[in-house]
């Protein structure tokens, strides 16, 4: 089976993931929207109000673990990763806006009341575990 394929599947099929950090041994995780770029494959992005707690937190650990969230209310297909690390982008939300405007239902209307507040960060993965079904599942591996 193609697990990088089922990857890119399953992320199609949610826009959120549960993010989780941890500063000083104590963890913390959060739900945000993300996007991708089918031609930068292993990144994800998300966008964030630049004073958010977890901007800080990226700062002192930009290790970061995460698993997609299914849109129905089931546990499959998800995708999970703990080996990826998170950074500020080079791109600005006026730049990418597109990605997640597709992505995300109403993000068009979100840029509008929020933007400027926004600032678009990167998650680099290494590998993922896909989980297609309760009786499939493999390893996927990206260049970082």
């Amino acid at each position: 089976m193609d697990y990088k394929n089922e990857f890119y599947r399953t992320l199609d099929k949610t826009n959120e993931i549960a993010l989780a950090t941890a500063v000083a041994g104590l963890p913390n995780v959060r739900i945000v929207n993300f996007c991708y770029d089918a031609n930068k494959q292993g990144i994800l992005y998300f966008a964030t109000d630049r004073e958010n707690q977890k901007v800080a937190e990226f700062a002192q650990n930009n290790n970061v673990a995460f698993t997609t969230v299914p849109s129905d209310g089931s546990s499959v297909p998800h995708a999970r990763s703990n080996h990826a690390i998170v950074h500020k982008s080079r791109y600005t939300i006026e730049e990418i806006k597109d990605l997640f405007i597709q992505k995300i239902p109403g993000y068009d209307e979100t840029l509008a009341a929020i933007g400027d507040t926004l600032d678009v960060f990167e998650i680099h993965i290494e590998d993922a575990f896909v989980i297609v079904d309760y009786e499939t599942a493999g390893a996927v591996s990206f260049e970082v």
